[in-house]
């Protein structure tokens, strides 16, 4: 028993409707008139400038507080790592002085009181800093 085999063949470029025209059927591309585009460009500057130059001075700020967010996550990131060894220390120090389960609490309070404060300062000096 034998199939049938069905040819796929493309069809005709002149049956495809999609295709552009081949490049010796194209209109030539006309020339532009420059008197006419330079008094179009003088005409729309005086219109289009103070937008363009809103749009530049607010782009400029927005760059320097993406920074200064990422510098204040930075920080409290290395803050948090420092948590770790720094409540470690204080740990070894009240257990070889004696110190109770409050002693504990008051160093890490400290400990933390003093990340915060460095985090809170860093960050107040980097975003109101007169620039």
């Amino acid at each position: 028993m034998q199939t049938q085999q069905t040819s796929y063949t493309n069809q005709p470029v002149e049956n495809r409707p999609d295709l552009p025209p081949p490049i010796a059927q194209r209109q030539p591309i006309p020339e532009y008139n420059e008197q006419y585009v330079e008094m179009l460009a003088q005409r729309l500057m005086p219109r289009l400038m103070p937008a363009i130059l809103y749009q530049v001075q607010r782009a400029g700020p927005i760059q320097a507080r993406n920074k200064a967010f990422g510098m204040s996550l930075a920080l409290a990131i290395v803050s948090l790592a420092l948590m770790i060894p720094l409540t470690a220390i204080m740990l070894g120090a009240v257990q070889t002085l004696g110190g109770g389960f409050a002693t504990i609490l008051v160093g890490i309070s400290v400990i933390g009181l003093v990340m915060v404060l460095i985090n809170a300062m860093f960050d107040y000096l980097l975003f109101n800093a007169k620039s």
